[in-house]
């Protein structure tokens, strides 16, 4: 996607340059789950999700789950990922010679009503 901005304007500019494209894909990934809302120019082509084209976000945020929504979605962990950024912390500030660590978490993909097989 061209250079938009990570809001819902800039999902629904950077739809629109792919929906122009010679050819059309069959899937959008935005990088947060706010851009991926801003799709509705999916429909405005009229194309239906995810009949025609696949969307996904990336965040997982509340409202991605919201039943009109239904985004499928990457989650990032973020509580997790703030609780052990704040634990590290205290650790460090109270423990200043003892060496650094790093702390692994994987995202997971929670499919919902926004993504399936490609046409045919």
């Amino acid at each position: 996607m061209a250079s938009s901005r990570y809001n819902h304007a800039g999902g629904y500019l950077g739809a629109r340059q792919l929906l122009a494209r010679t050819v059309r894909p069959t899937a959008i990934f935005a990088g947060a789950d706010i851009v991926a809302m801003g799709l509705d120019a999916i429909a405005e082509a009229g194309l239906r999700v995810p009949e025609d084209i696949s969307v996904a976000g990336y965040d997982n945020t509340t409202f991605a789950a919201l039943r009109p929504i239904s985004l499928t979605s990457v989650g990032q962990a973020g509580h997790e990922i703030g609780a052990d950024a704040a634990r590290l912390l205290l650790d460090r500030i109270a423990h200043r010679a003892r060496p650094t660590a790093q702390i692994k978490l994987s995202p997971a993909l929670v499919v919902r009503r926004t993504t399936a097989a490609p046409p045919a």
